[in-house]
């Protein structure tokens, strides 16, 4: 335990050194003339004081959470040191509070210094750029790439450790990660080429069965029309047509798809007994799922652009989103969930045979669908913790540059009614990506150290079924441009109807 805290101690604190050291090339290169000043002795002193404080509070919250654990399945641990995964594996007590604390606190120290050290060095690629100098552009660059390799190094097998996607990990994989900062022996009883699968769904309990299928079929109902209605009150409302509503009716297309995509076949499973999905089947509805998926990761991201444009440029607001780059963006978010998807659809098809064809799931995903495979999935595996970090970071790094941006603006206005009407117009977008981003970073990057199938089914019903029923809510109750237009739409068919009745 003491050979745990110490390590976890130091490891934590080095993150935030890194970012510490971010923040002081920015201030090096950005504001060369005032940096001794500045970065004087004392704030040096309170900076790292205060990343050896944040190591020492997380690294004990985890050791008084890991000193709770009262037996273990065996005292072997198959690592080179005391680590949290390996003996959280071993325990006999429910660790998911373990789990959640462990992702939290990683996720929370991720972010904050990713956070950090990327609005640093967006500053300094500015300033860089407007050297006129090559020589000063190329002293300033030399200046960072240490820092940036040691980052680079540094997070990316931190990353790798405990935020792979939890699928099923090898012990040996880990250990030469955490040198760094296998051959996995497939059983092969029972494989067989599948031409089916079999979905269990959400619940075996008969008596929940009525009442799951009449919830969801009531849920689905909202979806549709809530989505479509948005779509429709857009199109014929000539107030709503600007980038950011021509952004939300893609938005509520594509929540209507992948909803549409998951939620008619759960439906049909639940009042049927027959369960079975093609191999194909299977397959094609795991690749809509994902593509759409995907398209809302970057439409979020592309929301907050149009937000930052609108609100620290409003009066080149309609120049710059141009219907023109509107489309162009959008079909790009297309085209990169398009591409996401294929990239695993093809690895899936690699996968020549399965233990079984039965999958503890609603639909075709990938975590149960690998966990069945008798083949070597790592490889898989490895392209959804890439595909998955990648997607995260870059839209992650766009809303969060953008809302910073956002923030400064709103902030330096003298109006109490400006800064409230600028905040509400980002109030629906922000819930929006806090519910989705948070779902998804809940469901494919826990830490590696098991996860349970039923927390799986829950968290995914909570982004295929409900986050689509609720975007399309979310914008209309607390937006009045849309209040507004639904108004004067349904008082004109009202007038209609009293004209020709």
């Amino acid at each position: 335990m003491v050979q745990f805290y110490l390590f976890c101690v130091y490891a934590i604190s080095e993150v935030f050194l890194l970012a510490v050291m971010a923040y002081d090339r920015f201030v090096a290169i950005c504001n060369p003339l005032l940096y001794m000043v500045t970065m004087s002795r004392n704030l040096c002193v309170k900076l790292v004081s205060c990343c050896y404080l944040g190591g020492t509070v997380c690294a004990l919250i985890h050791l008084c959470l890991a000193l709770e654990i009262t037996s273990y399945r065996s005292n072997v641990m198959n690592h080179f040191f005391c680590d949290l995964p390996p003996l959280l594996s071993l325990a006999c007590s429910d660790v998911s509070m373990n789990e959640l604390l462990l992702y939290i606190v990683a996720s929370l120290n991720e972010v904050t210094t990713i956070v950090i050290i990327l609005t640093s060095y967006l500053f300094i690629l500015i300033t860089i750029l407007r050297m006129p100098s090559a020589e000063g552009r190329r002293k300033a660059f030399s200046t960072c790439a240490s820092h940036l390799t040691a980052i680079v190094v540094f997070h990316g097998t931190i990353l790798f450790t405990y935020f792979r996607p939890s699928l099923g990990n090898s012990a040996d994989t880990d250990e030469v990660a955490t040198v760094f900062y296998h051959d996995m022996e497939m059983g092969q009883e029972n494989c067989t080429t599948v031409t089916e699968f079999i979905l269990l769904g959400l619940s075996d309990v008969p008596e929940l069965r009525v009442f799951l299928s009449l919830l969801f079929l009531l849920i689905y109902g909202v979806t549709v029309l809530a989505n479509l209605g948005m779509i429709a009150l857009i199109q014929v409302s000539s107030q709503l047509h600007t980038p950011m509503y021509f952004f939300l009716s893609h938005l509520s297309f594509v929540d209507f798809c992948y909803s549409t995509i998951i939620v008619p076949k759960m439906l049909f499973n639940m009042l049927n007994k027959d369960k079975t999905i093609s191999f194909l089947g299977c397959l094609v509805q795991f690749y809509l799922f994902c593509a759409y998926g995907i398209t809302e990761f970057f439409l979020l991201a592309v929301m907050a652009y149009d937000r930052f444009v609108a609100i620290c440029n409003p009066l080149l607001y309609m120049v710059t989103m141009s219907r023109t780059l509107c489309v162009e963006l959008v079909s790009c978010c297309y085209l990169i969930g398009t591409v996401c998807s294929l990239i695993h659809l093809c690895l899936a098809l690699e996968i020549p045979s399965f233990k079984s064809n039965v999958i503890n799931h609603f639909f075709c995903d990938l975590p149960p669908i690998f966990n069945l495979a008798c083949y070597d999935v790592s490889i898989n595996e490895l392209m959804v913790f890439i595909v998955v970090t990648f997607i995260e970071i870059v839209t992650i790094v766009i809303i969060l540059t953008s809302y910073l941006f956002i923030l400064i603006t709103i902030l330096r206005m003298h109006s109490a009614e400006g800064r409230h009407k600028a905040f509400s117009t980002c109030a629906s977008h922000l819930t929006a990506i806090s519910v989705f981003q948070g779902t998804i970073l809940f469901t494919y990057c826990r830490p590696s150290s098991g996860t349970s199938a039923d927390t799986d089914k829950v968290a995914t019903v909570f982004y295929t079924v409900v986050i689509p029923m609720l975007n399309p809510l979310i914008y209309s109750v607390r937006n009045k441009d849309v209040k507004e237009a639904l108004r004067k739409v349904v008082n004109s068919k009202i007038f209609f109807w009293r004209v020709f009745s």
